[in-house]
């Protein structure tokens, strides 16, 4: 590291020219490059025992197309650091840092050159290169400062020991390495997490994929892991990483921030007891809503609230679902199906029926209004539930559902409220249900934006072409039970921005758009590597701003999320 430093208030990216300062010399202290070890395009400056202030960041952006990365640091942040935290190095690269600060009243400016080193990755079966190629198609006027990050799985782990429970079943044997990234507009990396400081297939407490990466409003990351739950800082300073309550097990998909402060987890359970008497571990079908501390302030438990044995769309998965024998016919009640299942095994596959697969949620949302959460459940739908554990409303085909939970069922209207002309299932005005949707999230308008994935589409069995999924955007009136389609976005194009599974759609206020996330293009096609597509659509419309192909480099690699990266809150 070299850095040169002048005392004049210079205009930002003017050339310093006084001479590179010997160590005793320079004003602050040595360069730390990944200082937590997670983040290893990440670097601290020490102050070097000064008290300093009002700090600002520049990374100069690398080549003719760089992407310079900006942002201002609160003193807070410096007292945490012990100096001004550096984020968006270019891998096996000497950077150009920029950074501004007062001392003493008068106003520094220093360049320091960074190396830091190139992305090394783990080892995993077949692998043929490091991480997915980011491809600008399209980045429009305002959009170019854009950070984006990528949580990414791979699976396929050698010498890895599959971890599995006892004989309750359980989800625990679900691992993959995660990818996970941020790319700035023009596709060049400039963070990742050093997955191997905190994944060991081996061992219980560090298996499973890390997923469901969201931004705290205090700039942190949170993502859960097996069962582990965690909170870092964009430098990799952990705030904590915590094992999941004991009564709970096996996170995945999804942990969400309320506006209370709280956390919601997506989980399953360690220890349920069937009506039946059967013990099981549930699969992917609990909520539980923990605080900052880590206590459990309340859950959700799927099984009493929805119907597990609701298998018409577990029928498009094919032979891999476990229904009822054959012959037997659905009874009106969970024990009366229970006695009805023989010895149908448990474990994480889909399938009816407490202790298998039958929800698979994979997002959470808070509705301050009325303390309820809205459920995106794989398997069966969109659902909103109140605090009593009462089912507020359904955004699903009505097939299936029991008579209690039939009601709930939204009516589809169009823009005056007059409900839809339906035939076999194909709805007047383009409306359509979300089939084995991911995200079901509120925006500030009111209204409800849902990645429509499209996989078993009206109950049609799979099929490798021909599909589409979708960005759709629905307006909910609760006081009538019905449902309005006020946007969509992908169905035109179709195979090609098709993902049977993950992806994500989430309105972004700050460039009033519809970020959208196709995570697992060419995934039900294994001799093609996946090509995702990001996606910043004008709301309401169907005018892309932002277009960037990620192309996997090596088999086994599908996107789960992505989400924007904001650094206005971060230091």
């Amino acid at each position: 590291m070299n850095a040169k430093t002048e005392t004049h208030d210079l205009p930002e990216g003017a050339c310093i020219t006084a001479a590179v300062p010997t160590h005793d010399q320079a004003l602050l202290g040595d360069v730390v490059v990944n200082p937590y070890r997670l983040a290893p395009l990440t670097a601290i400056i020490r102050d070097g025992g000064r008290t300093i202030s009002a700090a600002h960041v520049r990374v100069l952006g690398r080549g003719d197309r760089g992407v310079d990365i900006s942002y201002e640091v609160s003193d807070r942040s410096l007292w945490t650091y012990g100096g001004i935290p550096v984020f968006g190095l270019y891998p096996d690269h000497v950077n150009q840092v920029e950074v501004t600060y007062k001392v003493d009243g008068e106003r520094q400016r220093e360049r320091y050159e960074i190396y830091a080193p190139a992305v090394r990755l783990p080892v995993v079966a077949r692998q043929t290169a490091a991480l997915p190629e980011v491809e600008p198609v399209k980045v429009a006027p305002g959009f170019e400062k854009r950070l984006y990050l990528f949580n990414h799985l791979l699976g396929d782990i050698p010498g890895g020991r599959a971890f599995k429970w006892n004989a309750l079943g359980g989800a625990a044997e679900w691992d993959q390495v995660g990818n996970n990234w941020i790319s700035d507009s023009n596709g060049d990396v400039r963070w990742y997490l050093d997955i191997e400081q905190i994944h060991d297939s081996n061992h219980r407490d560090t298996l499973g994929g890390t997923m469901g990466f969201q931004q705290t409003r205090d700039g942190k990351l949170i993502w859960g892991q097996g069962q582990t739950y965690s909170k870092f800082d964009l430098l990799g300073r952990r705030v904590w990483q915590r094992n999941l309550p004991d009564k709970f097990a096996d996170f995945s998909h999804e942990i969400r921030e309320t506006g209370n402060g709280t956390y919601l987890l997506r989980v399953g359970t360690s220890d349920y007891r069937r009506p039946d008497g059967k013990r099981v571990r549930s699969i992917r079908d609990h909520i539980i809503e923990v605080d900052e501390a880590g206590d459990v302030l309340d859950f959700w438990d799927l099984n009493q609230i929805l119907d597990p044995y609701r298998g018409e769309l577990l029928e498009t998965l094919g032979k891999a679902a476990i229904q009822l024998p054959k012959g037997v016919r659905k009874q009106d009640t969970r024990l009366a199906n229970e006695l009805l299942e023989g010895d149908l095994p448990f474990g994480d596959t889909p399938g009816v029926g407490t202790g298998r697969n039958w929800a698979h949620v994979n997002a959470i949302d808070y509705d301050a209004s009325d303390d309820s959460i809205i459920l995106s459940a794989r398997h069966q739908g969109v659902v909103k539930i109140g605090r009593d554990k009462q089912v507020k409303w359904i955004l699903a085909s009505p097939l299936g559902w029991p008579e209690h939970l039939k009601a709930k069922v939204l009516t589809p209207v169009n823009a005056q409220g007059e409900p839809l002309v339906e035939q076999d299932g194909v709805y007047a005005d383009g409306f359509d249900w979300s089939w084995t949707q991911h995200t079901a999230w509120l925006t500030p308008h009111g209204t409800l934006t849902v990645f429509d994935n499209g996989w078993g589409r009206n109950f049609s069995a799979t099929r490798l072409d021909g599909n589409y999924s979708r960005a759709v955007e629905y307006r909910i009136d609760e006081t009538v039970g019905t449902v309005e389609q006020v946007w969509s976005y992908g169905q035109e194009r179709g195979d090609a921005w098709y993902s049977p599974i993950t992806s994500v759609v989430a309105y972004r206020g700050d460039t009033d758009t519809q970020f959208i996330y196709s995570a697992s293009v060419n995934y039900l096609t294994p001799e093609k590597l996946t090509t995702t597509v990001l996606n910043e659509v004008s709301r309401g419309t169907q005018e892309v701003q932002v277009e960037l192909k990620v192309h996997s480099r090596q088999p086994g690699s599908v996107g789960y999320r992505a989400l924007v990266i904001d650094l206005d809150r971060a230091f």
